[in-house]
């Protein structure tokens, strides 16, 4: 059934905007691990996913996000909720092709161990990999559709196979083997469209149980319908009963593995300033222009990292120092 407060008309109509269905696809993603119903295991705890969703900042300070709040290394604490903020995130990795930009603040120190190198390298691989399947599929969807609970678990599940709308605007186009977007989040493969006059007697010929699951009369189900459609435009228009199956393949999947290398590439980074941390050689608090007063260790060879004084932000890693570095945008 159509989500409370959308004009059942038509539906929405191909291509899928990348921007328009991330952060649906990415809520979708974190609450369905929460709930155990994603299929396969994000490597998330429940806690985190819900700090990501959480829209209360002092409600989530107790979550510890180990990862910066987009590509920039040195935005600081990002605003709530943080899934907004990450899929931004997903969205340029998966624009660009890459986990490393050339705008990320990130030192060399990061890729000379060679085993770190080999991991940037397979994460690329697979940012660009993922990235382009994702977009290859939004690509290939032609209709969107929105439906409210419980009918859009029920499409989920799979208990739910027939989706019931008035023959009206672009519904006429849907055929067999059309994808179609529910939710901006589940992917299914329409089987077949077929004609009625009413939604009585779609019911009738379909089955309760695979239109309305846990709707126990025809009466109860025609007045379901009847908060969407007035009989008078049922019965100038008709009925399509959209006969639905799930793929295999589902855009939230493939999000879902960009989202478990994205958190191994946050790892990486805070394994690098564990490195400098532990070698540390130089440490100092000064004043650094534009951020003030700042935290700031070094190695022995240069390179470093900054906090605010007060160490509630991470502003960004450090290079060695140069002759001209201003002029080589050298991070200082």
């Amino acid at each position: 059934m159509e989500e409370s407060g959308v004009n059942p008309t038509s539906p929405g109509v191909s291509p899928v905007q990348l921007n328009d269905c991330l952060e649906d696809l990415l809520k979708f993603i974190l609450q369905s691990s929460i709930n155990g119903t994603l299929g396969f295991n994000l490597g998330l705890s429940p806690d985190f996913c819900s700090g990501l969703l959480n829209h209360d900042d002092h409600n989530a300070e107790h979550v510890n996000h180990p990862f910066p709040s987009s590509n920039d290394f040195s935005e600081g604490v990002p605003s709530h909720p943080l899934y907004k903020k990450f899929a931004s995130a997903l969205q340029q990795c998966i624009i660009s092709g890459s986990f490393f930009s050339s705008s990320e603040n990130v030192p060399e120190l990061l890729f000379e161990d060679e085993s770190l190198q080999d991991m940037k390298i397979q994460w690329n691989e697979l940012i660009s990999q993922k990235g382009s399947e994702l977009l290859h599929m939004l690509n290939s969807i032609k209709f969107e559709l929105h439906v409210q609970e419980p009918y859009f678990s029920q499409l989920k599940d799979g208990m739910k196979t027939v989706e019931g709308r008035c023959a009206v605007g672009n519904y006429n186009r849907i055929q067999s083997g059309d994808l179609v977007f529910f939710n901006k989040c589940l992917m299914l493969e329409v089987q077949d469209v077929r004609h009625y006059s009413s939604f009585l007697e779609m019911l009738e010929a379909e089955t309760l149980k695979v239109v309305l699951p846990g709707v126990l009369t025809f009466e109860e189900g025609v007045k379901i319908y009847r908060n969407f459609y007035t009989e008078e435009k049922e019965q100038s228009n008709g009925v399509l009963a959209i006969s639905v199956d799930r793929p295999a393949s589902q855009p939230y999947a493939v999000l879902s593995d960009v989202i478990m290398a994205n958190f191994n590439k946050n790892q990486l980074a805070n394994e690098v300033i564990t490195r400098i941390i532990g070698h540390c050689q130089w440490l100092n608090v000064h004043i650094v222009q534009p951020h003030g007063a700042v935290f700031e260790i070094r190695n022995s060879q240069g390179y470093g990292a900054r906090w605010s004084a007060d160490g509630t932000k991470f502003i960004g890693f450090l290079e060695p120092y140069m002759v001209n570095g201003h002029l080589k945008k050298w991070r200082h």
